[in-house]
């Protein structure tokens, strides 16, 4: 990220004062939904069939709040993909809802997150009548992306919203896949800087109209500036018109790119793609697999920095991951498959060691008290019977593993210790002797 990759594809923006505007007569208000921002939306919405969008300048942090916000009554329930972004936790702390979890199954031989169950989430609402909504997240940050049509059809029988985290789904329609609201989603957080040529922190709040757009306006507000940038603004509404005009041929070059490339890393490199297969895939992400090899994720990483030039968007322990967009250019490309067939990477016979089964969690107070109490850091070894105050995410399968509110037992320290965390990194939890004093049997 950012989408641009530091080029000039939006010549608009090359002088910014030009359009670094606030409100006066004629150019609008964002959170009053008026003339000329409401066209410029109207036009998003269209793009992207959705009934009707918010542009907005906080980032999908704000449009995912926001929608959380607008979807769930303060102290409600929300059904949420345990692999949601930090941003929801934000929400749930701030609004004090409770979380009711669902964990996608890992892909195979990868660990990394897959598919949620449509049968996993029906279950997880028979259980959980009281549930306001759900949300999931599509595509995460390896590409895998969800079925959001069947979700979309449980939580409509039951007459609750969908909330998709898009965040990295802003290009999908230029590469022929449906838009979330097209799918089927109620509301959807898009980021058009994190793919598209747009600004930092610009982003899209989509709905499909279940959820009124004055509540929209009315919600948004609470989690971002009363001075939205209009030069994000604009930069959201270029971004749009690029995607639909020049745009959309330079996705479809990208999109074809990516899958060459996977076939070229298998065939030409030590090391492997995330292939279609056991989930579908967002055609412009490309995750790499280091392991059999000599490196590890974070090693290809900043051997790929401070070799190559080439910095990747993320790394855990066996993978990098790689965000391509329609300003990626062929000789990156080339420099990339370059870098990847050096020399310098090996196979190796050494196998990682299997991932543990996935705890079930066991939650003792709300996230809300557990992220506003004293806390402490204390070291691994430390932690069993505390309660978690920050998530703890382990990478594979970039899944919180402890959320804010839940017991760490044993099995959760062997589980860090088998695949991620050493005893020098401290565990964040609630400190029972500060504020509020908990009894020993209430935790």
């Amino acid at each position: 990220m950012p989408g641009h990759k530091g080029r000039p594809i939006l010549s608009e923006l090359n002088h910014p004062f030009a359009i670094d505007y606030t409100e006066i007569e004629g150019t609008g208000n964002l959170y009053a939904g008026d003339e000329p921002i409401l066209s410029a939306e109207r036009a998003a919405a269209g793009y992207y069939g959705a009934h009707d969008c918010l542009f907005l300048t906080g980032g999908s942090t704000q449009a995912l709040m926001t929608a959380i916000a607008a979807a769930v009554p303060e102290g409600g329930t929300l059904v949420v993909d345990r692999n949601c972004h930090k941003s929801a936790t934000h929400a749930m702390a701030l609004l004090d809802l409770t979380p009711e979890f669902v964990v996608p199954a890992p892909l195979d031989g990868s660990g990394l997150p897959g598919m949620i169950s449509p049968q996993a989430v029906e279950k997880t609402l028979q259980n959980t009548p009281q549930a306001a909504a759900v949300l999931i997240t599509s595509p995460n940050y390896y590409g895998v992306m969800q079925d959001i049509s069947a979700l979309a059809a449980i939580c409509h029988a039951r007459n609750i919203p969908l909330i998709v985290d898009a965040a990295h789904g802003a290009h999908l329609k230029a590469v022929g896949c449906q838009s979330s609201i097209e799918e089927g989603a109620d509301l959807a957080a898009v980021s058009t800087h994190k793919t598209l040529p747009a600004l930092g922190q610009s982003a899209l709040l989509l709905s499909s109209g279940h959820i009124p757009f004055d509540m929209l306006l009315e919600t948004a507000p609470l989690f971002g500036t009363s001075s939205p940038s209009y030069l994000l603004l604009a930069s959201i509404d270029l971004a749009r018109a690029w995607l639909e005009n020049e745009g959309a041929q330079a996705y479809a070059v990208c999109a074809q790119r990516v899958a060459a490339l996977r076939r070229e890393i298998d065939r030409t490199t030590v090391f492997s793609a995330l292939q279609e297969g056991a989930a579908f895939l967002d055609p412009c992400r490309l995750t790499v697999c280091c392991r059999g090899t000599n490196v590890t994720g974070h090693e290809l990483n900043a051997i790929l920095h401070e070799q190559f030039g080439i910095d990747a968007e993320m790394a855990d322990h066996d993978h990098v991951v790689f965000i391509c967009t329609g300003a990626d250019t062929e000789r990156d490309y080339n420099r990339l498959m370059g870098a990847l067939r050096d020399t310098q990477f090996f196979p190796t016979k050494t196998e990682s060691a299997p991932l543990l089964p996935f705890p079930t969690p066991e939650r003792i107070c709300s996230v809300r008290k557990a992220w506003f109490s004293g806390t402490i850091e204390i070291p691994l070894s430390q932690a069993a019977g505390k309660i978690c105050a920050r998530p703890v995410t382990p990478y594979p399968p970039g899944v919180p593993l402890l959320y804010p509110g839940e017991r760490i037992r044993q099995v959760h320290i062997e589980f860090l210790r088998a695949g991620w965390y050493t005893e020098h990194e401290p565990i964040c939890v609630m400190d029972q002797n500060s504020g509020e004093r908990q009894k020993d049997d209430d935790i």
